[in-house]
């Protein structure tokens, strides 16, 4: 993970570059990445490939509404795997997905509202 670009940097929604009056929301969807991933790691055990895809489905338009858009971007691509039965890259997603909620956390702490 650590040569991922994403463990390295701070990552600020686009959501609350347009308005800082947003950051709870995205606060909650930040702290909600987790528990995705959980979800996507059971299925994946279970290789549910439905369920693989819908939660990709649903991390990718998340993503775009909360301001992340390479997060999307990511998750557009799980889905079009998942919905082709192949899960190779399965591991390096995560390791991304795991760096990029790191990020998005360090992207909130330096936000303009974070002070308020």
């Amino acid at each position: 993970m650590d040569g991922d670009p994403a463990s390295k940097r701070k990552i600020v929604s686009q959501l609350l570059i347009a308005d800082a009056e947003l950051r709870d929301i995205v606060l909650q969807f930040v702290d909600a990445l987790p528990s995705r991933i959980a979800e996507l790691k059971q299925a994946y055990a279970a290789l549910d490939w439905e369920q693989l895809a819908l939660l990709a489905h649903r991390l990718k338009g998340a993503s775009g509404s909360y301001g992340y858009p390479e997060l999307s971007t990511l998750a557009a691509a799980m889905e079009q795997a998942f919905r082709a039965h192949r899960a190779e890259d399965f591991a390096a997603w995560l390791a991304h997905l795991e760096a990029y909620v790191a990020g998005a956390k360090a992207g909130l702490e330096d936000s303009p509202a974070s002070a308020s």
